[in-house]
């Protein structure tokens, strides 16, 4: 297993049914090594390899915990700290963080996650305890800080030191699937290359979509969930507005 197969989701591991879930109040946060160790509410089984990494695709938050548990034995820091360090604050990423507990929190500034049926939902800001897989909290603004490094990057102008190889890699396609990136996924629309992310939780949605060499991008978020895919919602139609524009 490779660093590579972790971030395109091509590991090997398959997350175990019902795992990684949100937080719930009568737990606390896990550490890294009690949720991969199988030792956590949040997860009751080991995480092993699986398959042949690289052989196949199956989204793996588990994945992204291994990353983060790599970060932080490496830079001997906790992950939070290290993406403030070298992300947030040369991008000016001023309203981004990771939360993994209802005290991180600021209700003045957070929006609540409502249902399709415009209810807020239980506990109103839904958290999910796992920082590199799903704890990052932020606006439109910041991603779109974030995505236009990349495409800075691309051209040899980087504010964090990203070289133009590497920006190339993240959006090159990663072992057999041809739609699968580091970290994003990779379209054609014509003869143009279109990335993705999708985010989704309970109360929530989400899409970043760029054309990285046209250096155009959106950020669009929701705080509902409308029960159907991003594309076929509100999102979609956003989506739609934008591209043909």
């Amino acid at each position: 297993m490779t660093l590579r197969n972790l971030l395109s989701h091509q590991s090997g591991i398959k997350d175990p049914v019902n795992s990684f879930a949100e937080l719930n109040s009568n737990y606390r946060a896990p550490s890294m090594i009690k949720l991969l160790e199988g030792e956590s509410h949040y997860n009751a089984y080991p995480i092993n390899v699986t398959y042949e990494p690289g052989s196949e695709f199956h989204y793996s938050d588990a994945g992204y915990c291994i990353i983060q548990q790599i970060i932080e034995d490496v830079l001997k820091k906790p992950f939070p700290q290290v993406m403030d360090k070298f992300i947030f604050r040369p991008l000016n990423m001023e309203n981004s963080k990771y939360v993994i507990s209802s005290s991180s929190i600021c209700k003045e500034t957070f929006s609540c996650g409502h249902s399709k049926h415009g209810d807020v939902v239980e506990d109103k800001y839904t958290i999910y305890p796992y920082s590199a897989a799903s704890g990052l909290w932020s606006t439109s603004k910041d991603i779109a800080k974030l995505v236009q490094e990349l495409m800075n990057a691309l051209k040899g102008e980087s504010i964090t030191g990203i070289s133009s190889t590497v920006a190339k890699e993240l959006i090159t396609s990663q072992g057999g699937k041809e739609w699968s990136g580091l970290s994003v996924f990779l379209d054609k629309v014509g003869n143009e290359l279109e990335i993705t992310s999708l985010g989704w939780g309970v109360g929530y949605q989400s899409m970043m979509v760029a054309f990285p060499y046209l250096n155009k991008g959106a950020v669009i978020m929701t705080n509902a969930d409308l029960g159907v895919h991003q594309l076929d919602g509100i999102i979609g139609e956003i989506y739609q507005a934008w591209i043909n524009s």
